[in-house]
């Protein structure tokens, strides 16, 4: 079994740090979209393979580009997804261990 590790492609959200932060739910800009477009070379699936996605709109988009036409298992869930963005001074980040 391998494991890789993706993150989503540049998101709106870090096109004009810190105003930009502050976007609720950010999409994938057409850098991102072609970011996710080049891991399906670099990083090919197949129906055997699985993917857990975060429930954010641009990890999702990422996904469902690199997964285009293949028809491997995709599992939501957001046990995978950031606990605090961006992690304020105040706060401590949150690990989940099952």
């Amino acid at each position: 079994m391998e494991l890789i590790f993706i993150r989503h492609g540049q998101g709106e959200h870090t096109l004009d740090i810190p105003n930009s932060l502050h976007i609720k739910n950010p999409a994938l800009t057409a850098k991102g979209i072609n970011q996710a477009k080049v891991l399906r070379k670099k990083f090919p699936l197949t129906d055997e393979d699985i993917i857990f996605i975060s429930p954010i709109r641009r990890t999702l988009e990422t996904a469902l580009i690199w997964a285009w036409n293949i028809d491997c298992r995709k599992i939501v869930s957001p046990l995978v997804s950031p606990r605090i963005f961006p992690i304020r001074p105040t706060e401590k980040p949150c690990l989940v261990i099952q």
